[in-house]
């Protein structure tokens, strides 16, 4: 038999690629574990997301998966701890290692009712000790590119296709809205070009570089889960603490909400404690390096 030795070889690179991709997937499998053995793995993961539609969204880079992980880890956490403190449980749902459900029915026993102050002179008071409330992030008028890591946009990487068009605008041949109106007939899921004001609330990385940056900057472009994003810093403004004349319409509101966000935090991270949960960022990264390998 007379063999095609390029096909062979190809054959050949591609079987010892998948090798290899699988070799690395089995150590990065571990998403998180727990100290009394227990583990979250890519499987599960895979199969959680797959289960809460609400999740799909979010999950396409870095922060937005490692959110959906730690949710999955509180779920965890509230169901050994029903477990422990005796809180009755459907028979049909006891096989279910990730019960929202159960968890949510947990949480509500174990979290504090939060209660809105009461009258003119206790809003103002909460107002004055809780400062944190009523400070908003810092914002920036922005401009975004998102492009899909595994497309082609005029036979380039995106990565590379972005690069080459920063040369372009920084030598004034081209605008910013040019590379959205081209990028935009490659990708039209998301917004390409000005999204208006945004926001910085959160903590990853595409934020943080967003919030170090001045007004007038590009930012990327900058690989983050599934794509590749550029983004142009169009106008600034520093975090600030409302003043008492715009907070005093929702003060009650925005007290109840704030007390909700703090007993959750407390809740997590005492629960995260005692069952030593140890979520593996380098591992949530792989995902999406191994994807796109």
């Amino acid at each position: 038999m007379k063999f095609n030795m390029k096909i062979f070889a190809a054959i050949a690179g591609s079987l010892l690629l998948l090798h290899s991709a699988m070799a690395q997937n089995a150590g990065s499998d571990l998403l998180a574990s727990f100290s009394n053995g227990e583990k979250i793995t890519t499987a599960d993961f895979g199969a959680y997301v797959e289960r809460r539609i609400d999740l799909k969204p979010t999950v396409r880079n870095f922060a937005g998966a490692k959110a959906a992980l730690e949710e999955m880890a509180v779920t965890r956490v509230l169901t050994l701890e029903g477990g422990e403190l005796h809180i009755s449980r459907a028979a049909e749902r006891k096989d279910q290692k990730f019960d929202d459900v159960y968890a949510h029915a947990v949480y509500q026993k174990l979290v504090p009712q939060c209660q809105a102050p009461k009258g003119e002179e206790e809003r103002r008071a909460y107002y004055d000790k809780n400062p944190a409330a009523f400070t908003l992030p810092t914002s920036v008028r922005l401009s975004r590119i998102i492009l899909p890591k595994d497309v082609k946009i005029e036979n380039e990487a995106p990565g590379l296709w972005l690069f080459n068009k920063v040369q372009l605008l920084g030598a004034g041949k081209i605008n910013f809205s040019d590379i959205a109106k081209e990028a935009d007939k490659v990708y039209q899921i998301d917004p390409q070009g000005d999204l208006g004001w945004v926001a910085l609330d959160g903590d990853n990385r595409i934020l943080k570089a967003l919030a170090s940056a001045n007004d007038g900057d590009l930012v990327g472009p900058l690989p983050e889960g599934d794509f590749v994003y550029l983004f142009q810093i169009n106008g600034k403004r520093p975090s600030a603490v409302l003043p008492w004349e715009q907070a005093a319409t929702f003060v009650d509101s925005r007290a109840v909400s704030y007390c909700r966000q703090q007993e959750h935090n407390k809740l997590r991270d005492r629960l995260f404690q005692k069952y030593g949960v140890k979520i593996i960022d380098e591992n949530i990264q792989k995902m999406f390096d191994l994807r796109h390998n």
